[in-house]
Parts: C-alpha cells; sequence; structure tokens
C-alpha cells in the first residue's frame, strides 16, 4: 500500500496503479545511496542552465552513457520530458518545413509543431498508409522542403506500438528526419531495456530518440539522442527550452545513471520480467472479467469505460474501494472513449494485482454500470489524415 495525493489535495491509501515508477525504482537502495553520494559531492542544484556552465559531471557522464547505449552519435539532457520534446520538434523545424505527426502523440509534441509550422498534417493513430501517402504529396509539393515525421514507440492510452521498420524505410525513401518518442518504454522493454526502437535493424538508425527519466529512471529530467553530431549542436545553441531552464540537478543525474545501471543489468531484466508478468495478468483478469482492455501487452493496461459520466462513478469507486488509478477523459481522448490507464509495477505482487482485478469488478457492481457497448476506439492503419 501506498499513499497517494489526489488532486483534490485529498489524502488516500490505496494499491497504487497510477504511478509510472514501472521498474519500481524510487526507494531501491542503490537510488537512494547514489543520491546521498552526489549530494554531499555535488551539491543538490546546478543553479544555471545547461549551456551557461550548469552542467555537473554526473549529467555530462548520463549523457555519453545514453549515446552508448542508444548507438546514437549525442545526447542531450533536459530538465523535464516534456521539455525535451517540444524543444526537439521546435527548434528542429523551420517555419516552410512540414511536420506529420501521429495524432495520439503526446502533447508536448503536438505544441512543438504547432509553434514551429503551420504545416501539420495529422495522421491516425499508427496509420503507415495515411503516413505514407501524405510523404507522397508533399514530396510532389516540394521536392526540397524539410520534413519530420513524428510518433511514439508505444502510445499508453492507446496501448498500441507503430510499426517503425516500415515507418523508418518511408522516411529514408521521401527524405524524411523520423523523431521517435521513447518515454514510455525504454528501460521496460525488451532484454537490454533498450525498448521497440532498440530492436534489431533500428538501433542507432531512428534520427532522433525523446526520452524521459520520470518512468523508470527514478528521476526528473527528459532527453534527446541524435543520430547525426550536428543536431545536438543545434539544440544546445537555439533550443529555448534548454537555455532557459535550469540544468537538471546532480543529484538527478547522479540518480538516473545508477537507475541505468540497474535497467542493464540481469536485475534489470529480471524486474522487467516481473513487469510484463504483472501486465499479463491485470490485462486478462480485468477482460475476463467483460472489462475492454484497448491494444497490446505493454508497460500500461488502458480500459475503455465509453461515457465520461460513467467513466467519473466508476472511478469514485475504485478510489474508495482502495485501488489509485487515473481516469483519461476529453480532451485529452475523443468524446465518448474515457479509460482508465493502469501502470502496473515490477513491485507489485499476484495478491495485489487481483486487488485491482477486484476493485474494478466491484466498482461495477456498486455502481450498476454496465459493459459498454463495442469500442469505437481500435488502432487505425488505414485511412485519410486528418
Amino acid at each position: 500500500m501506498r499513499l497517494h495525493k489526489s488532486c483534490g489535495h485529498q489524502r488516500v491509501r490505496g494499491v497504487n496503479f497510477a504511478s509510472h515508477d514501472y521498474l519500481a525504482l524510487s526507494s531501491h537502495p542503490t537510488i537512494l545511496a547514489a543520491a546521498t553520494e552526489a549530494m554531499s559531492r555535488w551539491g543538490v542544484h546546478g543553479a544555471a542552465p545547461a549551456p551557461r556552465q550548469g552542467t555537473a559531471l554526473p549529467l555530462t557522464i548520463l549523457e555519453e552513457r545514453l549515446s552508448e547505449f542508444l548507438s546514437c552519435r549525442d545526447t542531450i539532457i533536459f530538465p523535464t520530458g516534456w521539455a525535451a520534446g517540444y524543444g526537439a520538434v521546435r527548434t528542429l523545424t523551420r517555419e516552410e518545413d512540414h511536420v506529420v505527426i501521429d495524432a495520439a502523440a503526446a502533447p508536448c509534441l503536438h505544441e512543438g509543431a504547432v509553434n514551429a509550422t503551420r504545416n501539420i498534417h495529422r495522421v491516425p493513430n499508427c496509420s503507415l498508409d495515411a503516413t505514407t501517402r501524405i510523404l507522397t504529396r508533399i514530396r510532389e509539393r516540394d521536392p526540397r522542403c524539410g520534413i519530420m515525421v513524428v510518433t511514439e514507440a508505444f502510445f499508453p492510452l492507446e496501448a498500441t506500438i507503430p510499426d517503425l521498420t516500415a515507418l523508418l524505410r518511408a522516411c529514408r525513401q521521401h527524405e524524411a528526419t523520423l523523431l521517435v518518442s521513447i518515454a514510455n518504454d525504454f528501460g521496460a522493454i525488451g532484454e537490454d531495456g533498450e525498448g521497440f526502437a532498440g530492436a534489431p535493424g533500428l538501433a542507432g538508425e531512428i534520427d532522433l530518440l525523446v526520452g524521459s527519466f520520470s518512468r523508470i529512471f527514478a528521476s526528473n529530467g527528459g532527453f534527446v539522442a541524435a543520430r547525426e553530431g550536428g543536431i545536438g549542436l543545434a539544440l544546445r545553441t537555439f533550443c529555448g527550452p534548454l537555455a532557459s531552464s535550469c540544468a537538471l540537478s546532480p543529484i538527478q543525474a547522479a540518480i538516473a545513471g545508477a537507475a541505468l545501471d540497474i535497467v542493464r543489468s540481469p536485475e534489470g531484466r529480471e524486474r522487467r520480467i516481473r513487469l510484463m508478468q504483472n501486465v499479463a495478468r491485470l490485462r486478462d483478469g480485468l477482460a475476463a472479467r467483460a472489462f475492454r482492455v484497448l491494444g497490446q501487452a505493454g508497460p500500461s493496461v488502458p480500459v475503455w469505460l465509453g461515457d465520461t459520466a460513467d467513466a467519473r462513478l466508476m472511478t469514485r469507486a475504485v478510489l474508495a474501494g482502495g485501488g489509485l488509478i487515473d481516469l483519461v477523459e476529453p480532451p485529452d481522448v475523443p468524446k465518448g472513449e474515457a479509460r482508465w490507464c493502469l501502470y502496473p509495477m515490477a513491485g507489485h505482487g499476484e495478491a495485489l494485482i487481483d486487488t485491482m482485478i477486484e476493485a474494478a469488478h466491484a466498482a461495477r457492481e456498486t455502481t450498476g454500470v454496465m459493459p459498454p457497448p463495442p469500442c469505437p476506439f481500435e488502432p487505425r492503419n488505414d485511412g485519410d489524415p486528418d
């Protein structure tokens, strides 16, 4: 059990399925020891933006280690994952360029595009066909313009996974830059935690990778890893969220570095196995009780509820029954497609997974909310872009 402070500032106690601490590293002894040692040696604050002498040695070391792990030429660490996503799209896109972006991509990526160019093309979630059609259309009209294709390796609210190999091939064919957010799977997926973008044939080939430390690495912060070295220089020189924000503290950099050690160790592999076992148990248990679980197995488990009013009643009942969960409703998802986004952790035992399943089932019994009709949301692999 964990204490959780709700958005209404009322403290409640329950089984926590709202935390993004997928591998349960936030209280790991190695992490705590790294934070204590860094605090004693480097202090608690960088006190300046990274391009203005705010970079402590732990941050520089972490950038080098991430570049090696991701097979990239350069990695730039940002104070938050949001700043990394926004800053990469905003800084590297010119006014005359085009951005082809997945409609379900994170808000920071959409906001970066909106503030960079008017030439934005939103495509249905994981639609390779729509992306390819619009790339062809852009190139027919302008053979020389810049194009950035923006997607995620794993979409947490849909539990969908794009075909990154085919998408990379389409980008190469049309001379487009591919940016992939790995915020939701890096460290949690793969034999060594490399994530979906680290699969054979993809490692070191994707132009830009945007990541976050908050979900796996027990810290604030984010990063942009670039296949070409010049991109890193451009971000360090011209990126507003990097130049105008205080650098990640040496404590946070040391924590993320210690977490990276665990992620790449046999212990990290064991934790990933436990995480995915818990994901499978939660998905199967909810499906057996007539809940509609979306997408494919991944670090998050989205459960489609439909009507917002019914979803709020169900959520209130789950919270009262001891389950701490996130309800996602419009405008973060389309109208009529409210859903829970549940986050199992490697530290959850089978009993806690079953407690969450029973709390969801009891919420339906208590509220009288019937199972929703067939879900209109499915991963859309065709259709025209918006």
